[in-house]
Formats: structure tokens, C-alpha cells, sequence
């Protein structure tokens, strides 16, 4: 079988960006009244030491610092209360989850929302349909923190709503902000039926 370059150089790109060694922590979340249990896995960042050699003239790579362990905890606890907001019905809460002074791009299903009035506009009119906004929890995620403020979390989450369940998976950009770490992009993949 031969593989397309264009589809190598993509891997390998994958594999630069998400270098590292994976931690997994175990945890529970209570969702829709049953403890669900989450794998949480964080991204660590590869060492300059354990960086493989680069060719004189060649752009350097950049490796991610290493997610830290209270980075990690505050960003699973954002994460949680985005879930915990979504479950409450309450636009409102969801709303509080994202930012509020950077550009907001919100993904729900195959809709694309842009900036925060879009958003809660497609929330309010979701949550006065039957089934509200529906009860939100996590299967498993990983995060992978860019820089000091910047992580991205990644993973699948499960939307129960009008009596049944669906899986999707999202990513979420977060910011490390004044008010603690905000969703500034969120892609929620839902099938049409969610």
C-alpha cells in the first residue's frame, strides 16, 4: 500500500506538535445523577535535552512546556464547570464559562457561532426546546498546555438529552484570564440528531 506524502508530512507534523509523554489521572464527575468515570490525560513536554537533533539552517521546533500539574487541575476544573453550567439549563452559566473581551468562536453541531451574542442567542433558543440544553459529561480527555495561558483540551463527551444519549467529541481552546481559565473556541461534534 503507499501512502500520499501530503498524508506523511501531516503525521509527522501531528506528532511534533503533540510530542510528549502522556499522564493519566482517573477521576469522577457527576453527571445526569451517576458518577461517570473521566479519564483526564495530560500532555508533557518534551525536554530540549530529549529533543532530537536539528540540521544547521533548519527552523527549530518549539516544544510545549510542560503541562504542570496545577495547570492541569485548574483547567479540569473549568472543564467541569463548563459541564456543570451546560447540565444546570441555565444560559447564563454557560455563557460565564467563555471569554468575554477576545474574539469567541463556538462550533455546536455543524453550526458555526461567532462572538458571544450568536452563541447565547443559539443557546436560549436550544434551551426552550424540549430537553433544555440536556445533561453534560465527559468519556475521556486529554489536555495539551501551549504556553502559560493557552491549553487546549481535547476529547469525548456525552449529551443526554429528551431521554437519550449521544457522543460527540470536542475540543476546547482555554485562556488562563483575570477570572480563571475561559473557553475562548469550543467545537462540540454532535451528530444531527443531538
Amino acid at each position: 500500500m503507499m501512502i500520499p506524502s501530503r498524508l506523511l508530512s501531516a503525521l509527522a507534523a501531528s506528532i511534533l506538535l503533540a510530542g510528549g509523554t502522556s499522564a493519566c489521572a482517573h477521576g469522577a464527575l457527576e453527571g445526569g445523577g451517576q458518577n461517570d468515570d473521566v479519564i483526564r490525560t495530560a500532555r508533557v513536554g518534551v525536554s530540549r535535552e530529549a529533543a532530537p537533533s536539528i540540521a544547521p539552517g533548519a527552523p527549530a521546533a518549539v516544544a510545549a512546556p510542560p503541562t504542570t500539574a496545577e495547570t492541569f487541575d485548574a483547567v479540569s476544573d473549568a472543564l467541569d464547570a463548563a459541564a456543570a453550567a451546560w447540565t444546570s439549563g441555565q444560559v447564563d452559566a454557560v455563557m460565564a464559562t467563555y471569554v468575554h473581551d477576545e474574539p469567541l468562536l463556538v462550533f455546536l453541531g455543524d453550526t458555526p457561532l461567532k462572538g458571544p451574542d450568536s452563541v447565547r442567542a443559539a443557546l436560549d433558543a436550544r434551551a426552550a426546546e424540549p430537553g433544555g440544553l440536556g445533561a453534560l459529561s465527559y468519556e475521556w480527555f486529554e489536555t495539551l498546555q501551549f504556553d502559560v495561558n493557552t491549553a487546549v483540551v481535547s476529547g469525548r463527551a456525552v449529551m443526554t438529552r429528551g431521554g437519550k444519549t449521544h457522543r460527540g467529541l470536542f475540543t476546547r481552546i482555554l485562556r488562563r484570564t483575570a477570572d480563571g481559565w475561559l473557553i475562548v473556541h469550543d467545537q462540540l461534534a454532535w451528530g444531527p440528531e443531538a
